[in-house]
């Protein structure tokens, strides 16, 4: 059975993720019907590209680096690590918040299309909030205090969600781009301020040591390399249509994608709410042993949100809203709604390389995470070029990005595999695709109670999934 506790937070976790996300998503049916045009949305998404690829040079892999050290740790070894970690931040953040103010209008061209310049004063500093406030949040998690870091994060996409309705909606009828800005900007330094105190409790200058700064530095360097490698294969998508497409199209072809990928990273969120329990559980359990039967029960699950998604998103997409007679999302903007399979299905791919990534930390050989997505980055770029040239463009760029994502989950499980003997039980693997082989073929039906007899039959294996699992992810070499 899966261990209860790493259960337990992945339950409380995933509720936050999904309260959070629910309300973020109500943005996007409120972007389709408010926004000027589908391209303001490509702008939006290529602005959401660059705030992810910086939040990871703003952090330096000090929040893995911070988690590693943290996590098992007493109350003085506590202090000491986080005090450099967050002081170390402080300094860089703001070097690095210099660097966008004082060439904005370089960063300008390369980040928001060449619009207002001074747009990038805001971003720079919601990216220094951001970073700071990672950290706030990072030692509730440390601290299995789930609860708490659920409430600060519906209440951080609850507000964002807010100030962007009214901005968007109200505050900035000419630009409304520059609505979704300041609603971020306003967002990220209450969420600052409201978690402060996580940390005012806790920071120490005395406890402040050069050693203590180097063995943080000397974990998290490896990582750097990771997280960039893992944000560009997120985005590189996006940035490339832009590159690739004609200037009087780009935005908007931008767009129309960038809302089949939302729809699709869905699935992320599954993941995600897995990641926030698993990697504090492992690191604190140390024992490989302990992870046999949880990839059979995170693949099931996966499988079963992944085959809900593609079967009903297009009868969600295109319900009416009564009192507006309007659908939920603006018509206009559902052209990208054919690569909804494709990223749902990189992203059940991604969580299988969270679930192995245990293994390069718990050998000190996270610089293998490195090599592993560097290759997933490259092969996703040559990729994207090939089928966004030669094939339909949308599609061809999500069909790169779930190619990527698959080899990378087959590199990291090979590594695995020689040093910790992982196995996967390939019967349990086998009625998964199975089922959602099934789910693609018929989601085009628009015979609901097809597709509801399908999803009643992959529950019903269950009880199966259990049996099988006593053999699951990790046997023992005889």
């Amino acid at each position: 059975m899966i261990n209860q506790s790493l259960g337990k937070e992945t339950f409380i976790y995933g509720i936050g993720r999904i309260l959070a996300s629910s309300l973020a998503f109500l943005l996007l049916p409120f972007y389709s019907h408010s926004l000027s045009s589908i391209g303001d949305y490509g702008l939006i998404q290529l602005i959401t590209a660059f705030f992810a690829f910086s939040n990871i040079v703003f952090l330096f892999a000090f929040d893995a680096s911070l988690m590693k050290h943290y996590a098992g740790e007493d109350s003085a070894n506590r202090k000491l690590y986080l005090s450099n970690t967050y002081f170390s931040l402080i300094i860089t953040s703001s070097l690095l918040v210099s660097i966008l103010i004082g060439f904005r209008d370089f960063f300008s061209v390369i980040i928001i299309s060449g619009n207002n310049p001074d747009w990038i004063i805001k971003i720079a500093f919601i990216l220094f909030f951001d970073s700071l406030r990672t950290i706030h949040l990072l030692i509730l998690r440390a601290e299995n205090k789930a609860y708490n870091f659920m409430l600060f994060q519906v209440i951080d996409i609850a507000l964002l969600a807010s100030l962007n309705i009214y901005f968007v909606g109200y505050g900035y009828e000419n630009n409304k781009v520059a609505g979704v800005i300041h609603a971020n900007f306003l967002s990220s330094i209450f969420i600052f301020l409201a978690s402060f105190s996580i940390i005012f409790k806790r920071f120490d200058f005395q406890s402040l040591s050069f050693i203590a700064w180097v063995k943080i530095k000397n974990f998290a360097m490896p990582l750097v390399p990771a997280g960039i490698f893992w944000i560009v294969l997120e985005y590189s998508d996006r940035k490339m249509l832009e590159f690739l497409m004609p200037s009087d199209i780009a935005l908007e072809t931008v767009g129309a994608y960038g809302v089949g990928h939302k729809l699709g990273a869905i699935m992320l969120l599954m993941v995600y709410s897995f990641n926030y329990a698993w990697r504090p559980y492992f690191l604190k359990s140390k024992d490989e042993s302990e992870f046999k039967n949880i990839s059979s029960y995170v693949f099931y699950f996966l499988g079963f949100f992944w085959m809900l998604l593609i079967l009903f998103v297009q009868n969600i997409t295109t319900i009416n809203i009564p009192f507006l007679d309007k659908p939920l999302i603006n018509i206009d903007y559902l052209s990208g709604l054919s690569i909804v399979p494709f990223i749902a299905l990189a992203y059940v791919f991604h969580g299988s390389f969270i679930l192995q990534e245990s293994g390069p930390f718990l050998k000190n050989k996270t610089q293998n995470i490195s090599i592993i997505r560097g290759l997933g980055v490259a092969l996703n770029l040559v990729l994207n070029y090939i089928l966004i040239t030669n094939y339909e463009p949308l599609l061809g760029a999500a069909i790169a990005t779930t190619i990527s994502y698959f080899i990378m989950s087959l590199l990291i499980y090979f590594w695995n595999k020689s040093f910790f003997n992982f196995r996967y039980n390939w019967k349990i693997i086998f009625i998964i695709i199975t089922f959602m082989a099934g789910a693609w073929l018929i989601s085009a039906q628009t015979h609901m109670l097809i597709k509801a007899a399908l999803l009643v039959s992959y529950i019903a294996t269950y009880p199966q999934i259990q049996r099988f699992s006593s053999n699951d992810f990790i046997n023992k070499r005889t």
